[in-house]
């Protein structure tokens, strides 16, 4: 689940649970005894979602790598360096491709990894999301010469 849904579901557990009056302990008992297992459960909820972002930086990067997008795992940027750097790929467009296309190709990559757009994610998911915008840019500048 994407992690914008899934903190959505989570807020909307806790307020249901806050509100609602049966409790694993009621809120009749006292007011500050009551609030323990709702601050407990809202912990754990948290933890809950980190622990789902955690995962899924490593999927997200493991599918940038099948696809051809990501660093090659386990040797680094010498590795990366080692391929050429294809503009068209990047861009996901073929090589006889117009200049609309081209920047058509450019708004839709950079939609998906605007750095606005990852702002609420992880700070590895828009660490890598900022490095794919460089990449194309840089496929961009090199493909509208």
């Amino acid at each position: 689940m994407e992690p914008r849904k899934l903190k959505r579901w989570l807020t909307i557990i806790a307020v249901l649970y806050l509100v609602f009056p049966r409790d694993l302990i009621p809120d009749f008992l006292g007011r500050g005894l009551g609030l323990i297992d709702d601050l407990l459960l809202i912990g754990l909820l948290i933890y809950f979602y980190r622990k789902h972002l955690r995962q899924q930086i490593p999927r997200e990067a493991r599918e940038d790598e099948t696809r051809g997008w990501g660093e090659p795992s386990g040797r680094g940027q010498a590795a990366a360096s080692e391929r050429p750097f294809d503009a068209h790929e990047v861009l996901g467009i073929a090589p006889s491709a117009s200049g609309e296309m081209i920047q058509a190709a450019y708004k839709a990559r950079m939609s998906e990894y605007h750095p606005d757009k990852v702002a609420h994610l992880g700070e590895d998911l828009q660490k890598l999301a900022h490095r794919k915008a460089l990449e194309i840019q840089r496929a961009y500048q090199q493909l509208s010469r």
